[in-house]
């Protein structure tokens, strides 16, 4: 069997992806993914582990189940491990008012899941990667004959032109703590971006502590999506891009992708890339 001799010098990293907000509801202003990126995986699954035992939880830990006094502290103590660990988080956030679903994507709320998960992955990976990385994402419903892990992987391989993604599977969120902790990173944020926009009616008890716990953490003043000077932003950037909150621009990426069809193939009608 050939082998690689510079087998050793291979990079290896995981990455968590997990959804909240549904595409196809009236109801639901947002839709956001969000990712963790690790190469050490096993070192926060055995400080979690040892808080399960602690507290001897056995649940699953999402931000839609954050309404008693133990899952808040469970909570905290994961959003700990996330900061003192080599741990990213990064997130795409979509309002759905803004986006032409029919015009872009001819209303295929699956190829939108698929776009934006290979574009939050590209974020996630960087300019110029230096590792193989397996990606672990939440149960997503997608139709049946549709392949939707190989096709993430062949895109973003496609778009590097190098092995950079080596295995794209979903699993049960409840079988995996970084996916519960990639849910509730993600919640807390959408949630912010929620209250912002003056959509919450009645404010959950244990979420708003635990979004104002972040809020300590991180020394955020007001929200993730207004800046210093008191203006609302659409990004969020912790330094060393610890954590990365992006509310999609639909008009500045039609933009940039009309300024690069003009450069490389002359004038084109401009289009959202929807792969």
């Amino acid at each position: 069997m050939p082998t690689n001799k510079y087998f050793k010098d291979i990079k290896t990293c995981f990455c968590f992806l997990d959804e909240t907000g549904l595409l196809h509801s009236n109801t639901d202003k947002f839709f956001g993914l969000g990712i963790i990126k690790c190469c050490e995986p096993q070192k926060l699954y055995n400080r979690i582990r040892k808080i399960r035992h602690k507290y001897n939880y056995t649940e699953e830990l999402k931000w839609s189940k954050l309404d008693r006094k133990v899952r808040f502290d469970i909570a905290r103590e994961y959003f700990n491990i996330f900061l003192q660990e080599d741990a990213k988080f990064n997130c795409i956030i979509l309002d759905k008012d803004e986006l032409d679903f029919e015009g872009h994507f001819q209303n295929n709320l699956y190829k939108v899941y698929r776009s934006f998960t290979i574009a939050l992955l590209k974020l996630a990976i960087g300019k110029t990667p230096d590792e193989v990385i397996v990606l672990l994402a939440d149960d997503y419903f997608t139709p049946d004959g549709t392949d939707l892990e190989d096709k993430i992987k062949k895109i973003t391989n496609d778009h590097y032109k190098k092995f950079v993604v080596a295995g794209v599977c979903q699993i049960n969120s409840k079988s995996s703590d970084l996916l519960q902790l990639t849910d509730l990173i993600l919640g807390a944020i959408l949630y912010d971006l929620k209250k912002q926009n003056n959509l919450i009616k009645n404010q959950n008890t244990f979420k708003r502590k635990f979004l104002n716990f972040i809020y300590q953490k991180l020394k955020i003043k007001k929200s993730f999506f207004i800046n210093n000077q008191g203006g609302k932003t659409r990004n969020y950037i912790l330094s060393g891009d610890k954590l990365r909150a992006t509310i999609f621009d639909g008009k500045r990426s039609m933009a940039n992708k009309f300024d690069k069809q003009k450069t490389s193939h002359g004038p084109q009608r401009a289009t959202l890339v929807s792969q």
